[in-house]
């Protein structure tokens, strides 16, 4: 093996490279971002999804970051702790616990999008707006034929849709 070679090439360049290559560049630099505010990917993710779909339980949470439920769990400790986050009694099964975005979680997720779109349009700069819109159906069809389709029409599960205003306390 070369060892000349850096990091950021390949020896074999492939596409599965260049998307490796992109997604960790960009995680590493939205981690950078997101600890301005206080907060981890995982809890920036967790609260993407409760800004979008409130009153998640941590099960349907975890199905939706892909995280698993421990792991979701701690994530929602967390971000409880960081006055972020709230849970309560799901109205149709009282052992159910969802959770939703407090006013100071709002206020932290409005800001951590504004710092994750400014990055996205740093990382695309180099494109005109229609290869962006190009760039982003091939992806969502790259995702189809791994058999893990973005589903972002049509959701969320109608369980959730039932759901979908904070209770008021």
């Amino acid at each position: 093996m070369n060892r000349e070679l850096k990091p950021t090439q390949s020896p074999d360049p492939t596409l599965r490279h260049a998307l490796r290559h992109v997604g960790r560049a960009f995680s590493a630099k939205l981690a950078g971002r997101l600890a301005e505010y206080g907060v981890s990917e995982a809890e920036y993710v967790s609260m993407f999804a409760l800004r979008r779909i409130p009153n998640m339980s941590n099960a349907d949470l975890s199905r939706w970051t892909g995280v698993s439920p421990q792991g979701t769990n701690e994530v929602l400790k967390s971000l409880i702790a960081g006055g972020m986050v709230e849970r309560h009694a799901a109205p149709d099964h009282g052992r159910i616990l969802e959770a939703c975005l407090t006013e100071r979680g709002e206020e932290v997720i409005a800001a951590c999008e504004d710092a994750a779109n400014a990055l996205e349009a740093e990382m695309c700069s180099g494109l005109k707006p229609r290869e962006v819109a190009v760039l982003e159906d091939l992806l969502r069809r790259c995702a189809d034929g791994l058999g893990a389709p973005i589903r972002d029409r049509g959701f969320p599960p109608v369980r959730l849709a039932r759901s979908s205003s904070r209770p008021r306390g």
